[in-house]
């Protein structure tokens, strides 16, 4: 399932993005990269890294801000788009491939995608069934304001596009965790597109105070730990959901299964944590 060097002869380029150490993918096709190395040693949602694990990242993955004018400080907000920018600003020392894909470290493709490669533009992940719709999701786990905010950030810089994302996010499916495999030309217009909208978020959006409201609710640490000022990065996960949606109207893609590589007992943890969250921001929401 994970047999990429199988097809190490194709022109494709795929960077996994790693914050901490795990299992290492590494081959002519997939590139390691550590995000966010310019904030390596603050707080995340892992907690502190250890000297160990900081020298695990630097002997085996390429570094996100390794160019002038990378924005690796900017991780613990952001999330992989440290990597993403880095990728669409250095693409030649990636050897200009044909194909450019970005996973994360526990999740990946399926690598039998790639036998049919160049009979695609792009590859999404299987779509996940949400409940109620997108939207509601959305704003149960993470707040209304930053829903609000990712809205009108898209009808300010895209007025066109608003009755379309209107219509995905209606919907009870989405494609999630910002990972894919994209023609050359289409990441290019994906990256022109989605960093104007991550500027404008970052002006304006008001993730502080939600994380001071969280605060006053807060039961656990943990629950902290996880939010860590991530809400913009939430955000960017459903517009780039929302970028694959609109490019299966004009271009040729198809879906992939995700292998997802948490263990069970990391990912009920994972899980538990949300749903704390959620009760908490809903709480909030009621009151108001």
């Amino acid at each position: 399932m994970l047999n990429y060097k199988e097809y190490d002869n194709l022109n494709i380029k795929i960077l996994v993005n790693y914050i901490k150490p795990s299992t290492l993918f590494k081959s002519n096709i997939l590139t390691p990269i550590h995000l966010g190395k310019s904030v390596a040693k603050e707080m995340s949602k892992d907690g502190i890294i250890s000297d160990e694990d900081l020298n695990w990242l630097h002997q085996n993955c390429l570094a996100d801000n390794d160019f002038e004018g990378n924005i690796s400080h900017l991780n613990r907000k952001i999330g992989f788009l440290t990597g993403t920018y880095w990728a669409w600003k250095n693409y030649n020392k990636l050897g200009a491939p044909e194909y450019f894909g970005s996973f994360g470290y526990r999740r990946l493709f399926e690598s039998s995608f790639l036998k049919e490669l160049y009979d695609y533009d792009f590859y999404a992940p299987t779509k996940l069934k949400i409940t109620p719709d997108l939207k509601n999701q959305f704003i149960q786990h993470h707040g209304e304001q930053i829903y609000h905010d990712t809205c009108n950030t898209l009808s300010q810089i895209y007025p066109e596009e608003v009755n379309l994302w209107n219509k995905y996010m209606s919907q009870d499916y989405g494609y999630f965790w910002e990972i894919y495999v994209m023609k050359k030309q289409i990441f290019f217009d994906f990256c022109e597109w989605i960093f104007p909208l991550m500027n404008n978020l970052l002006k304006i959006s008001k993730d502080e105070n939600q994380a001071k409201i969280l605060k006053n609710f807060s039961e656990t640490q943990n629950i902290l730990n996880y939010y860590d000022n991530r809400l913009i990065g939430f955000a960017i996960e459903r517009l780039t959901g929302y970028f694959l949606f609109k490019l299966f109207k004009t271009k040729k893609g198809k879906e992939v299964n995700v292998l997802i590589l948490d263990d069970k007992n990391t990912e009920n943890k994972r899980i538990e944590r949300q749903k704390q969250l959620s009760k908490i921001l809903r709480q909030h929401i009621k009151e108001k």
